[in-house]
């Protein structure tokens, strides 16, 4: 039981992580120095990718569980 709890958290941190640097990579493309952002902007991307990278490890740990289960 305990691997299996470690294992989920194992696997939701490490789609925590991937979806958090693909999303901070992607936002790093789109800035242009010649046009201004205003900080709400930035607070608003900010706040996105740490809600759709929490939201991608809780899947990805779930996903671990599912597979874990019909083995």
């Amino acid at each position: 039981m305990l691997d299996t709890i470690l294992g989920a958290l194992k696997w939701g941190v490490v789609g925590f992580v991937v979806t958090l640097f693909l999303m901070v990579m992607f936002e790093a493309s789109r800035i242009h120095d010649d046009i201004p952002v205003p900080e709400f902007k930035r607070r608003h991307t900010r706040r996105t990718t740490i809600v759709l990278s929490i939201f991608a490890g809780i899947l990805s740990g779930l996903v671990w569980l599912l597979v874990q289960r019909l083995d």
